[in-house]
């Protein structure tokens, strides 16, 4: 009795492979879909590829920082890219980027949008400042041209004025001030009046000139003292935790050096008016490039240079403030090594030029396969396709998930990956020949071929990987997107190779047109220089042949 037919597991199953194949790219684009339901729309869409600046206009600026008296540490740069992040994205800027390079660099990156003066407001030292309140009002209704008390301003030297008479100013009023100084508080008072409070406020702040300015949370507007304490005198900064003693959010601080000293005097003055019910001459002003962030009434008497700054803090403001307290006033500058725009005619240009050579690039091999190749250039072109589709929905999906953005270089490892995807294809269909050739049939030729072929192909994209690998790990810039888009082309194509090209070939292998190697199918024996002899009957002679043997 023979035994019942048992189907081999190690038989392929190309119909299965496929299946599984197309309904994991299926469900790439479902996952997209997701995305872009679930996110904005417009600009923002997720069927949209994120564009670096290269190929959509922009500005990039690369800042170097130093330390000054110490070593640009990775803490300091990165605490200085959060403050330029800020600053960034306070000027209204949107979806600009800011990153660190090279253990001393900063690179701002503005897609879109033309901003070399952003420089000038992105790139000083964070200046933080402590003020004494000597006036306060309302935001102006209209401007008011100030150009000329400002001048009368400038032109008093306050530094002439002693820690004893600037507080003296705010306890008892700035008709206190010494005769030739009362010139300048009329038009300080002018500026006061005429002053336009807003978000995106932007003030010119000297460190030993009065200053008007405002808060602009509360909208209050302040005439403030030149500066008492410089940022640089603060020790430490922390958030606080509500407590038994503390009911809400509290930022604490701690000064050093002559700042404690003067922090001594000055709660002792402002403390003394709080006590005799004369808040508004107890109120010092913490000021950060320009803009006041916090200005309290002094409730006790620091001698030990410790203070408290409440205002209704949650725990991230808090956090917040403490950074700005700690981190405004970094002991880092920076010098501007290099500002480049680019237009959107320019980078539409470079994209267009890119795209117009990838598709020179994919046509040439396209016609090569075709020619050569015949039928099996066929299955080659699909591979290419399905590769593209695979590396479109790749790009969609990191773009949102990591932030990958396409650039210029980026898409020069897309255009690269089209010879190493066709060297594959060549690898598999070269051994296939080569097994017909030896005498086997194609369905035959074609496993035998695939063993020995997709060894080669995993030496070669392996090789492929590991220097896109080295390249993304020392590279820094645009070279990385290079080196992703390498490294992600080249993964793509193994998987395409080994899940839809090699079990395409099975199923046509079991066809006629290609199984009798047909004159077009590319497998043809006149095709292969075996004339006179097809390509079946070549693998029954040989079986018989072998048997004979």
């Amino acid at each position: 009795m023979a035994a019942p037919k048992t189907r081999s597991a190690n038989l392929p199953r190309p119909k299965r492979t496929l299946t599984l194949f197309l309904a994991a790219v299926v469900a790439m684009f479902g996952l997209v879909a997701l995305i872009d339901a679930n996110g904005k729309k417009g600009d923002d869409s997720a069927w949209k590829p994120k564009l670096g600046l290269d190929l959509q206009g922009g500005t990039r600026i690369t800042f170097e920082a130093k330390a000054e008296g110490g070593k640009v540490t990775p803490d300091k740069l990165k605490q200085a890219r959060d403050i330029v992040d800020q600053r960034v994205n306070g000027t209204g800027v949107t979806e600009a980027e800011v990153t660190t390079q090279g253990g001393n660099q900063i690179i701002v990156e503005i897609p879109g949008q033309q901003r070399a003066n952003i420089v000038d407001q992105v790139g000083k030292t964070a200046q933080l400042r402590f003020r004494l309140v000597w006036a306060t009002g309302q935001s102006a209704a209209s401007p008011t041209d100030t150009t000329k008390d400002q001048k009368i301003v400038d032109d008093l030297d306050w530094t002439k004025l002693s820690l004893d008479q600037l507080i003296k100013a705010e306890t008892e009023g700035v008709a206190t001030l010494p005769k030739e100084f009362q010139k300048g508080v009329t038009s300080l008072q002018k500026v006061l009046a005429g002053f336009i409070c807003t978000k995106d406020l932007q003030v010119n702040d000297v460190s030993d000139k009065p200053l008007v300015t405002c808060d602009t949370s509360s909208g209050e507007v302040q005439l403030l003292s030149p500066t008492v304490i410089e940022g640089t005198q603060i020790k430490s900064a922390d958030a606080v935790p509500p407590s038994q003693q503390n009911v809400e959010w509290v930022v604490a601080l701690a000064l050093k050096g002559q700042g404690k000293d003067a922090f001594d005097k000055i709660t002792d003055a402002l403390f003394q008016q709080t006590q005799a019910g004369n808040e508004a001459g107890s109120r010092f002003a913490i000021v950060l490039d320009g803009v006041t962030l916090s200005a309290p009434t002094s409730q006790f008497h620091s001698t030990d240079g410790r203070s408290q700054i409440s205002g209704n803090f949650t725990s991230a403001s808090s956090k917040d403030l403490a950074n700005q307290l700690k981190y405004g006033a970094l002991p880092l500058t920076f010098g501007v090594n290099g500002v480049s725009e680019e237009g959107p005619s320019l980078a539409g240009s470079q994209l267009h030029a890119g795209l117009i050579a990838g598709l020179v690039g994919m046509i040439l091999v396209v016609l090569f396969l075709l020619f050569y190749y015949r039928g099996l250039g066929i299955v080659a072109i699909g591979s290419l396709l399905v590769s593209a589709i695979i590396t479109y929905a790749s790009v969609l999906i990191l773009g949102k998930a990591v932030g990958f953005t396409l650039t210029l270089p980026g898409i020069a490892g897309l255009i690269v990956a089209i010879g190493i995807t066709a060297d594959s294809f060549i690898v598999f269909f070269e051994r296939i020949r080569d097994e017909v050739r030896e005498g086997k049939s194609l369905r035959l030729a074609v496993e035998a071929g695939w063993v020995r072929a997709r060894a080669t192909i995993l030496a070669a994209d392996g090789v492929s990987i590991l220097a896109a690998l080295v390249l993304f790990i020392f590279a820094i810039g645009v070279v990385r997107g290079f080196a992703f888009a390498l490294g992600l082309t080249t993964v793509i194509d193994i998987f395409v190779v080994f899940l839809f090209t090699k079990p395409l070939v099975t199923l046509l292998a079991r066809t006629k047109f290609f199984g009798q190697g047909h004159k077009l199918s590319g497998l043809d024996a006149a095709h292969l220089g075996i004339s006179g002899r097809k390509v079946s009957e070549l693998a029954r002679t040989t079986s018989t042949a072998g048997k004979a043997n």
